[in-house]
């Protein structure tokens, strides 16, 4: 599971990766992705990385990563991993970081977000952003807490996911529950969606 909002979440960086439920939904969402996609020599920005639980599962397979979250202390304990094809960024997605960082000047084959999505602000503006930071044919894949209900403030429901990634010109689109989660509140089933990127159509009188 992973952070997007900051300084509250901060406080939680000291003993996330001690947590068992980090580790095992890590390994869940990592599990899920290698069954739909091959990410071997992939780029990708992993979105809201928090300590980087996914980060290093994907490290020793793909190309490079660009992890970015706005904790600051998560990420400085994914720097202490010492992930040698992984840059971080402490920061909020934004277009101003988009236009001004270099590490967010090329594009990405793979754009992940585990547990991330559910907590935005403003989820579609959000999407709109990433999907424009996804190559022609590359992929965005997300996993969230699964909700009935569109006015949680902790999780996404099938229908929203679906909605938003049509409105953003996602294709091949696919929205499931995968696994589920044990927690003190019960059974938590987990969403994972994917869309890709589409590829433009050339103009073939030129």
């Amino acid at each position: 599971m992973e952070s997007i909002l900051s300084n509250e979440w901060d406080e939680y960086a000291e003993n996330w990766d001690v947590d068992p439920t980090v580790e095992e939904y890590a390994k869940n969402a990592f599990s899920e992705l290698l069954d739909n996609i091959n990410i071997n020599g992939l780029t990708v920005l992993d979105f809201g990385c928090g300590t980087g639980a996914l980060t290093q599962l994907m490290s020793p397979t793909v190309k490079s990563i660009v992890a970015i979250d706005p904790s600051s202390e998560m990420i400085k304990h994914l720097d202490k991993k010492a992930l040698n094809n992984v840059s971080s960024i402490s920061d909020y997605l934004s277009k101003e970081l988009v236009q001004n960082l270099p590490e967010l000047e090329n594009k990405f084959d793979l754009i992940v977000a585990s547990s991330v999505c559910g907590f935005l602000p403003d989820y579609e503006a959000t999407l709109s952003l990433l999907k424009s930071l996804i190559k022609e044919g590359g992929v965005f894949v997300q996993w969230d807490w699964l909700t009935n209900d569109d006015s949680s403030d902790m999780g996404l429901s099938e229908k929203r996911v679906k909605q938003a990634f049509v409105a953003n010109g996602f294709v091949n689109t696919r929205v499931n529950s995968p696994f589920i989660m044990s927690s003190s509140k019960g059974n938590m089933p987990v969403l994972m969606a994917i869309g890709k990127n589409a590829y433009k159509h050339l103009n073939r009188d030129k």
